[in-house]
């Protein structure tokens, strides 16, 4: 027993040590979140349950032979459905969560790898951190939200970019051969079907501003990215998608405000869609903020010119325990996925911690 002891301190101790030299770290977050929806239509399309994400994070850092410093790391993600075999072989999601090799110099960051670029999916009004719209009410009358939050973005394909700090905020600029959120090749030899790379979607560039233009309280983002059409009867050869964001804080409180839009391909028509977006908050305390949101989202597409407005409102309510956040939300939309008449509620209770 003794001897066991001593060697696994041993290990232990070249463990620490070794990630001491590496400047290695590990950490990690988790969240918990009760849900409950209901329709205006139909009783047996409401639902009730509990939603799971976790994520663990793994990061290196340290100088190049050049001088340049260097962060390299990824993420497993491993959120409540991610249970199949899908989800665990090489297309799987939960193994290409922020996968990088970063070579830095000065205010430029040259980065290779997957979600790990500026990030333009946010929504600026979530302002308690309790949930965004979108997610707020996902899953009424067993639809998807028409809402748009990251139009298009493809931050979460692997590709290469870089980043540029300009002082008043951060210059990007992206580019991914295959614009979607797809794996890599099973490993570095190519070992894999064309489907990798040339099914998934067409290459995707994007370009990137946030920061706070020397205003202090003020958190602007402005992005946009152009993918080819990956279908050779539609009637356009590229989609371009927008966002804008701004958010001031003064004080107690805070307003916000974001503009999407956004072009997909439907079978062979292009669909042209708007998301606008307002949220208040106030801090009633360093531990206790309220806040309310609303969002709009039309669809402006030549065959859908007479299709409702999906409208979604949201109050929350977030409450910080130190390393523990607990948040609640009532939310409300019409018309969800711009389908008439399609309303619902619904409520949420969610835990979160980092470590």
């Amino acid at each position: 027993m003794k001897k066991t002891l001593l060697t696994t301190t041993a290990i232990a101790g070249l463990l620490i040590s070794g990630a001491a030299v590496a400047q290695t770290t590990v950490s990690g977050n988790l969240n918990l979140a009760y849900k409950g929806a209901s329709t205006s239509n139909s009783k047996d399309k409401s639902f009730r349950g509990f939603g799971k994400e976790s994520q663990i994070n793994i990061s290196n850092k340290g100088k190049l032979s050049n001088g340049m410093d260097y962060v390299a790391g990824f993420s497993i993600e491993h959120d409540g459905q991610e249970l199949t075999t899908a989800a665990t072989t090489s297309g799987g999601a939960m193994f290409n969560e922020n996968v990088y090799i970063d070579f830095i110099s000065g205010n430029t960051t040259f980065t290779i790898g997957a979600d790990h670029i500026q990030n333009p999916d946010y929504e600026i009004t979530n302002l308690t951190g309790v949930v965004d719209l979108d997610d707020a009410i996902s899953g009424v009358n067993f639809s998807t939200p028409a809402f748009s939050a990251n139009a298009g973005s493809p931050y979460s394909a692997f590709g290469v970019g870089v980043t540029q700090n300009v002082g008043i905020g951060r210059l990007s600029a992206y580019y991914a051969p295959s614009g979607a959120a797809i794996a890599g090749s099973d490993d570095t030899g190519f070992a894999a079907t064309a489907s990798n790379y040339v099914d998934g979607a067409n290459s995707t560039y994007e370009l990137g501003f946030r920061g706070d233009l020397g205003v202090k309280g003020l958190d602007a983002g402005l992005w946009y990215n152009n993918s080819a059409s990956n279908d050779k009867n539609s009637n356009s050869s590229s989609l371009g998608n927008y966002k804008t964001t701004l958010r001031y804080n003064a004080g107690a409180v805070t307003v916000a405000a974001s503009y999407v839009s956004q072009e997909a391909l439907t079978a062979t028509v292009v669909t042209e869609k708007e998301t606008k977006t307002v949220g208040v908050s106030f801090a009633a305390s360093k531990d206790v903020s309220v806040g309310i949101a609303h969002g709009r989202t039309s669809d402006n597409s030549s065959a859908a010119k007479k299709a409702a407005d999906e409208k979604i409102t949201s109050i929350s309510l977030g409450y910080s325990l130190g390393p523990v956040g607990l948040g609640v939300a009532v939310s409300k939309v019409d018309d969800i996925g711009n389908t008439s008449q399609a309303d619902g509620k619904t409520a949420l209770f969610i835990a979160k911690t980092s470590f």
